[in-house]
């Protein structure tokens, strides 16, 4: 499974970004530009372009890796965003 660090993370032309917190986490705040599709929801994942670079994270980092699992079993470029939504905001109060 392919795993960068969040606060690593910079948007590609090509990528998705994709939230998979439930809606109310989501509606709380989430990284610009993601889309989301809550882990209740997964069957949508599979409706995702298969040309575009994949990068998906959750509150922690967790579930987003087994999605990421799932993903690349199925053919897609997927990868985690290690650290989730809170390493993500922990990064932004910080700099």
């Amino acid at each position: 499974m392919k795993e960068i660090d969040i606060c690593d993370y910079v948007r590609g032309e090509n990528d998705l970004l994709i939230d998979v917190r439930d809606k109310t986490l989501y509606g709380l705040g989430t990284i610009a530009g993601a889309i989301n599709i809550p882990m209740d929801n997964i069957n949508q994942l599979y409706s995702l372009d298969k040309t575009k670079d994949i990068y998906v994270f959750c509150q922690v980092g967790d579930y987003s890796a087994e999605v990421v699992e799932l993903l690349c079993d199925e053919g897609y470029n997927a990868c985690n965003l290690a650290g989730g939504y809170r390493e993500y905001l922990r990064y932004i109060l910080s700099h």
